[in-house]
């Protein structure tokens, strides 16, 4: 039993979320970022996670509900806005602060693809936290799929501000701006992928939504794939 146990952890949290972080580290092929450097990463994001959760056990103090999906299919105006004001910007802002605060500070941080590692592989750990909170509650093949799936949105998600932030950051322009314009993008595409996910007959165009934003990380990761190559053969 403890075996299986240690089988299903193994597979449903760290096996899916070490993929992805190996998919994105081979992304950054020309100028990788140290294996401590990107450990690290992950260690905030399972800090950033346990920290949320927190945050949303304040909400009622606010006059909000901390987990209101339970009116998903009662009450869809009412649980779109809940997802685009507060589940959307909360998680991303969340992810966010170790970012801002002490991975852009990193010596290794020097090129505008770091921006899309670091914050895709902080929101790899926010995801594992999610996935191990959910672990008693769902059938085997629910988290199998869950696990693929939750790594792999939350980085897509966080990308965005990573890129905004890490470019102003590399070209000296303003960090606060940047940030500002790529919280609010990665939380509108996180809150209306939580509604179309949770609302029932709708999660067809949740798969959608990640497919566009994923197409739109593949061209550009290439397209800065190509701008280090360049600087290589200049060298």
């Amino acid at each position: 039993m403890l075996i299986l146990n240690v089988w299903i952890f193994l597979s449903s949290i760290v096996g899916p979320s070490l993929f992805w972080m190996v998919y994105y580290y081979l992304k950054d092929r020309y100028r990788p970022e140290p294996f401590v450097n990107l450990g690290s990463a992950y260690l905030f994001g399972l800090v950033a996670a346990f920290a949320c959760l927190k945050s949303f056990d304040l909400l009622p103090y606010f006059g909000l509900r901390g987990y209101a999906f339970f009116f998903a299919e009662r009450n869809h105006p009412l649980f779109l806005a809940y997802c685009l004001c507060v589940v959307g910007p909360i998680e991303e802002l969340f992810k966010f602060l170790p970012y801002l605060f002490i991975l852009m500070r990193f010596k290794k941080f020097d090129e505008k693809m770091d921006g899309i590692i670091y914050a895709s592989v902080i929101a790899l750990g926010f995801a594992s936290f999610e996935n191990f909170l959910y672990l008693p509650f769902l059938d085997r093949l629910t988290l199998f799929g869950r696990s693929i799936a939750t790594p792999l949105t939350h980085s897509i998600f966080s990308s965005i501000w990573g890129y905004t932030a890490g470019v102003a950051r590399l070209k000296k322009r303003s960090i606060l701006k940047a940030s500002v314009v790529g919280l609010f993008i990665s939380a509108l595409f996180h809150g209306l992928f939580d509604f179309l996910n949770f609302s029932s007959g709708w999660r067809v165009l949740s798969a959608l939504l990640i497919l566009l934003i994923w197409i739109w990380l593949i061209k550009l990761t290439a397209k800065l794939q190509q701008q280090e190559r360049a600087k290589k053969v200049e060298i």
